[in-house]
Formats: structure tokens, sequence, C-alpha cells
């Protein structure tokens, strides 16, 4: 399909796969520690005293794992959709049977849905419509 080999897009799969899930729990750490940051760092500026210990460890790790989780979730989602997956032995088989053209011509001037109708058929239709109308 893309060129990829098979053992390459599993791979490249799993990775992605892989890359997303480590992304989402760094998500989920980051829901904790987030707002426990933003509080210490309202009340350290509030109160005009230095940021203690534990605002700085969890303000870093708030920090990291917000930007780094989010990133590796939109890294990791990209990744396993842009290995497409393989070829399916049905579609192949219907591609041999049939070739890759559409089952249906093409036509703009037809109605989503109608039925395929042959051109003659159409200036036809329109001759007796005129007779109809009493018009030629």
């Amino acid at each position: 399909m893309n060129g990829i080999p098979d053992q390459a897009r599993e791979h490249r799969r799993r990775r992605g796969a892989l890359m997303m899930a480590v992304g989402i729990a760094a998500l989920f750490v980051s829901t904790f520690t987030v707002p426990e940051a933003v509080i210490l760092l309202a009340r350290s500026s509030v109160d005009g005293a230095a940021l203690g210990t534990r605002g700085v460890v969890v303000t870093a790790v708030g920090t990291v794992t917000l930007i780094t989780g989010g990133a590796l979730a939109i890294a990791g989602f990209n990744w396993r959709r842009a290995a497409g997956e393989g070829p399916n032995p049905e579609d192949l088989l219907l591609d041999e049977q049939f070739g890759d053209g559409p089952v249906r011509p093409y036509g703009p001037e037809r109605r989503p849905g109608a039925p395929f109708e042959d051109e003659d058929e159409d200036e036809d239709e329109d001759e007796d419509e005129d007779r109809e109308r009493g018009t030629d």
C-alpha cells in the first residue's frame, strides 16, 4: 500500500501504541500535579514567601508531564496512523477479480443514490416530456 513492509508496519504500530499509552499515562499524572502546582504557586504569590521544595517539585513534575504527555500522545497517535493497515486479503482478491477502477461509471449529472441510466435513455425521456407538454 504505502511501501512499508508488513513487519516494519507492525513494529511501527506497536511503537506508536506504546508512545500513546505513555503519553496518556503522563497526562493522567499531570491531572493531579498541575492543579496542586497552581494552588502552591498562588499561595506563595499571595504570601510573598518563596516557593517551598514541594512547590518546586510539583510545579516541575506537572509542567513536564503535561507537555511531554501531550506531545507523546499526539506523536504516538500520528505514528500509529501513518503506518496504516496492511493489505486485506479480501481487498487483494477483489482487486484481482475486478481491478482498481470504479465499479459504476462516474457521471456528474447523476443524483447520488439514483440508478445508473444510459445517456440515450435520458434523451428519449426528454423527448417524451416535451411531447406531453405539447412542445417539440
